[in-house]
């Protein structure tokens, strides 16, 4: 049986502080759940929703994330590289044609057909980045996923250290 989902490349890129912030458009529980990952990864974040869940609403008061409460304009996607829509797919729908032209690339979390990148569900272990995607088309799995590759390197290396 072949997988119904289009073939496409995975690339791991590692971004620096001067690669600028990274816009994240939706300010609900999948907005922060992607937030987190990109925070965690040590990215900066530019948040614009009108709305925001508590947990973006105290990331924002403690400056961890820079906070605009309104909708996302044409100017947010000139004015960064990367994106996140973290959107259910009628309002994605209503924001894409903002970023068209902008040369601004797309994550689009509730259409990820119309996106051109996906964040990987991540983790950090001894000095690596350890990764599980499906290019958007089954976040849950890779985060199941992520979650097993995680408790088995904490198991393996658990046995190593107790060996005589």
């Amino acid at each position: 049986m072949t997988d119904p989902r289009p073939v496409s490349f995975s690339l791991m890129i590692c971004l620096s502080p001067a690669s600028g912030p990274i816009l994240a458009v939706g300010g609900g529980p999948v907005g922060l759940r992607k937030i987190r990952t990109l925070l965690d990864g040590g990215a900066s974040v530019d948040l614009v929703s009108p709305e925001a869940v508590p947990e973006l609403q105290a990331l924002a008061a403690e400056g961890s994330i820079r906070w605009e409460r309104r909708t996302a304009e044409r100017r947010d996607f000139s004015e960064h590289r990367l994106a996140l829509l973290a959107l259910p797919p009628e309002e994605t729908a209503d924001v894409l044609p903002l970023a068209e032209g902008t040369g601004c690339m797309l994550n689009c979390c509730g259409a990820p057909e119309s996106g051109s990148w996906a964040l990987a569900a991540q983790f950090r272990w001894k000095g690596f980045v350890v990764g599980a995607g499906s290019g958007g088309g089954d976040p849950a799995g890779s985060a199941a996923l992520k979650n097993l590759l995680r408790q088995s390197l904490e198991d393996m290396t658990e046995e190593k250290e107790n060996l005589p």
